[in-house]
Protein backbone atom coordinates (compact mmCIF):
# COMPACT_ATOMS: atom_id res chain seq x y z
CA UNK A 1 0.00 0.00 0.00
CA UNK A 2 1.25 3.37 -1.01
CA UNK A 3 0.14 5.93 1.44
CA UNK A 4 1.26 9.90 0.32
CA UNK A 5 2.05 12.16 2.79
CA UNK A 6 -1.03 14.26 3.26
CA UNK A 7 0.87 17.92 2.50
CA UNK A 8 1.57 16.66 -0.84
CA UNK A 9 -1.99 16.05 -1.49
CA UNK A 10 -3.54 18.76 -3.83
CA UNK A 11 -7.29 19.82 -4.04
CA UNK A 12 -8.03 19.13 -7.30
CA UNK A 13 -7.78 15.14 -5.96
CA UNK A 14 -10.42 15.96 -3.26
CA UNK A 15 -12.64 18.82 -5.45
CA UNK A 16 -16.44 18.62 -5.84
CA UNK A 17 -18.03 19.81 -8.84
CA UNK A 18 -19.32 22.77 -8.12
CA UNK A 19 -23.35 24.26 -7.76
CA UNK A 20 -23.06 27.57 -9.63
CA UNK A 21 -26.13 30.74 -9.71
CA UNK A 22 -26.34 34.03 -11.78
CA UNK A 23 -26.13 36.69 -9.71
CA UNK A 24 -29.30 38.00 -11.28
CA UNK A 25 -31.63 35.00 -9.83
CA UNK A 26 -33.74 36.19 -7.62
CA UNK A 27 -33.58 35.02 -3.82
CA UNK A 28 -36.04 31.95 -4.29
CA UNK A 29 -34.01 30.52 -7.36
CA UNK A 30 -30.93 30.57 -4.54
CA UNK A 31 -32.94 28.91 -2.17
CA UNK A 32 -34.80 26.30 -4.53
CA UNK A 33 -31.01 25.70 -5.47
CA UNK A 34 -29.73 25.45 -2.28
CA UNK A 35 -32.31 22.93 -1.12
CA UNK A 36 -31.93 21.00 -4.79
CA UNK A 37 -28.00 20.52 -4.12
CA UNK A 38 -27.99 19.60 -0.29
CA UNK A 39 -24.28 21.58 -0.67
CA UNK A 40 -24.82 24.05 1.90
CA UNK A 41 -23.56 26.26 -0.71
CA UNK A 42 -23.99 28.32 -4.38
CA UNK A 43 -21.31 30.03 -6.14
CA UNK A 44 -22.73 33.05 -7.51
CA UNK A 45 -21.51 33.78 -11.15
CA UNK A 46 -21.28 36.92 -13.12
CA UNK A 47 -20.54 35.97 -17.31
CA UNK A 48 -18.92 32.48 -16.65
CA UNK A 49 -17.18 34.34 -13.14
CA UNK A 50 -17.35 33.30 -9.73
CA UNK A 51 -18.08 36.52 -7.82
CA UNK A 52 -19.12 35.70 -4.86
CA UNK A 53 -20.66 32.73 -2.36
CA UNK A 54 -24.31 32.31 -0.66
CA UNK A 55 -24.47 29.44 2.20
CA UNK A 56 -27.58 28.24 3.61
CA UNK A 57 -26.60 29.87 6.81
CA UNK A 58 -25.88 33.22 4.64
CA UNK A 59 -29.98 32.84 4.15
CA UNK A 60 -30.83 31.67 7.98
CA UNK A 61 -29.06 35.17 8.51
CA UNK A 62 -31.21 36.99 6.11
CA UNK A 63 -34.05 35.65 7.10
CA UNK A 64 -33.35 36.33 10.67
CA UNK A 65 -32.55 39.79 9.89
CA UNK A 66 -35.58 40.06 7.77
CA UNK A 67 -38.13 39.03 10.58
CA UNK A 68 -39.36 36.25 8.86
CA UNK A 69 -40.18 37.94 5.30
CA UNK A 70 -37.55 39.14 2.31
CA UNK A 71 -38.61 40.44 -0.74
CA UNK A 72 -38.44 38.02 -3.84
CA UNK A 73 -37.20 40.83 -5.85
CA UNK A 74 -34.06 40.28 -3.84
CA UNK A 75 -30.93 39.10 -5.96
CA UNK A 76 -28.17 36.99 -5.23
CA UNK A 77 -25.92 39.79 -5.63
CA UNK A 78 -28.01 41.21 -2.99
CA UNK A 79 -27.08 38.35 -0.35
CA UNK A 80 -23.94 36.96 -1.86
CA UNK A 81 -20.87 37.49 0.32
CA UNK A 82 -17.90 38.61 -1.84
CA UNK A 83 -14.76 38.66 -2.30
CA UNK A 84 -15.25 35.19 -2.37
CA UNK A 85 -11.44 33.47 -0.87
CA UNK A 86 -10.21 30.99 -3.78
CA UNK A 87 -6.98 28.59 -4.43
CA UNK A 88 -5.41 27.19 -7.28
CA UNK A 89 -5.95 23.22 -7.85
CA UNK A 90 -2.58 22.93 -7.12
CA UNK A 91 -2.86 24.08 -3.49
CA UNK A 92 -1.89 21.16 -1.21
CA UNK A 93 -4.79 20.13 1.26
CA UNK A 94 -2.42 21.59 3.90
CA UNK A 95 -2.42 24.87 2.24
CA UNK A 96 -5.85 24.32 1.68
CA UNK A 97 -6.68 24.16 5.45
CA UNK A 98 -4.14 26.87 6.55
CA UNK A 99 -5.71 29.38 4.21
CA UNK A 100 -9.76 28.54 5.65
CA UNK A 101 -8.35 28.55 9.26
CA UNK A 102 -6.68 31.85 8.50
CA UNK A 103 -10.01 33.44 5.84
CA UNK A 104 -12.52 31.58 8.37
CA UNK A 105 -14.09 29.90 5.75
CA UNK A 106 -15.41 26.11 5.67
CA UNK A 107 -15.21 26.19 1.54
CA UNK A 108 -12.59 26.99 -1.11
CA UNK A 109 -13.42 27.47 -4.25
CA UNK A 110 -10.93 25.62 -6.73
CA UNK A 111 -9.48 27.75 -9.93
CA UNK A 112 -7.34 26.38 -12.50
CA UNK A 113 -4.42 28.97 -12.32
CA UNK A 114 -3.95 32.32 -9.64
CA UNK A 115 -5.73 35.40 -11.17
CA UNK A 116 -8.52 32.98 -12.88
CA UNK A 117 -11.67 33.33 -11.71
CA UNK A 118 -13.45 30.50 -13.42
CA UNK A 119 -13.71 27.95 -11.27
CA UNK A 120 -13.03 24.23 -11.89
CA UNK A 121 -14.00 22.75 -8.55
CA UNK A 122 -14.08 23.55 -4.73
CA UNK A 123 -12.87 21.44 -1.68
CA UNK A 124 -14.81 21.38 2.04
CA UNK A 125 -13.04 21.66 5.17
CA UNK A 126 -15.17 18.10 6.09
CA UNK A 127 -13.48 16.73 2.74
CA UNK A 128 -9.60 17.51 4.14
CA UNK A 129 -10.24 16.27 7.61
CA UNK A 130 -11.76 12.84 7.01
CA UNK A 131 -8.71 12.58 4.03
CA UNK A 132 -6.34 13.63 7.03
CA UNK A 133 -8.13 11.45 9.50
CA UNK A 134 -7.86 8.43 7.17
CA UNK A 135 -4.25 9.34 6.10
CA UNK A 136 -3.28 9.37 10.09
CA UNK A 137 -5.37 6.22 10.30
CA UNK A 138 -3.72 4.28 7.42
CA UNK A 139 -0.18 5.44 8.51
CA UNK A 140 -0.86 4.59 12.25
CA UNK A 141 -1.86 0.90 11.03
CA UNK A 142 1.30 0.79 8.58
CA UNK A 143 3.59 1.65 11.80
CA UNK A 144 2.25 -1.14 14.14
CA UNK A 145 2.92 -3.71 11.45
Amino acid sequence: MIIIPFEKINVDTLMDTPIFVNDDDNILTVIKRLLQTAKGYVLVNRSNKTIGIISDRDIQRLILKEGGMFSPALTAKDCMVSPVIMCEKSTSLNDAEALMQRKKVNRLPVVKNDGSKEVIGIINFDTIHSNLMTNFAKNWVKRKL
